[in-house]
């Protein structure tokens, strides 16, 4: 773990240690797009999933709840998240480890055939590196999903201007607009006022 992980990875334990028991409640106010990206996942045929930062795993639980077959497990580079995740999604292993670097297909014991970034990736602190580590290790045939926040271009500027400072008090980074097209993305679409994206990718050749 390098000194700017060990960095990031407490004050991931500082704040969620304190916001983790009302995270879910407060997020559905402005982390827009994610039932969406699932139920668009669960349009198609697969039976292995690792989401990336899964947070509460509160995505793991809906897609359980609608494909209980399946094998889930998630990414999560903060311990404290990951406890508790690992209490609320018994059926799912949930592995330390960053974006970046990690070995993905460890977490189920074989590359999986769909990885989730749901309003993670604008915490990463490389977010090309993560994207690459995330499409080396899809199964083939396999497709990376993201939504996260975007440039918010269609708000008006002083809303703009108050979002963007509220979430980088958090350690948050929009989405780059050429980020998914740099890395090959096959399908990408914004939300209302750009407030976020969705982004497929396939897996690297």
């Amino acid at each position: 773990m390098s000194d700017a992980q060990a960095a990031h990875r407490a004050f991931l334990d500082r704040y969620y240690r304190v916001t983790h028991h009302v995270y879910d409640v407060s997020r559905k106010y402005f982390l827009f797009g994610r039932d969406g990206v699932l139920d668009r996942l669960l349009a198609s045929e697969w039976t292995t999933l690792v989401e990336i930062g899964p947070g509460t795993g509160r995505n793991l639980v809906r897609l359980h709840r609608r494909r209980p077959r399946a094998t889930l497990g998630g990414l999560e580079a903060s311990d404290v998240m990951r406890a508790h995740a690992g209490r609320r999604c018994p059926w799912a292993r949930i592995d330390a480890g960053f974006a970046e670097d990690a070995d993905i297909g460890a977490v189920l014991g074989v590359r999986p055939q769909r990885i989730l970034m749901s309003y993670s990736l604008s915490m990463f602190t490389d977010k090309d590196r993560a994207i690459d580590n995330a499409r080396r290790h899809l199964a083939p045939g396999g497709e990376l999903w993201v939504v996260d926040f975007a440039d918010l271009a269609g708000l008006p500027a002083l809303p703009r201007r108050a979002m963007r400072s509220f979430l980088s008090a958090f350690h948050v980074e929009a989405v780059p607009d050429d980020l998914p097209h740099r890395h090959g993305a096959s399908h990408v679409d914004h939300g209302p006022f750009r407030y976020f994206v969705v982004a497929r990718f396939g897996g690297a050749e």
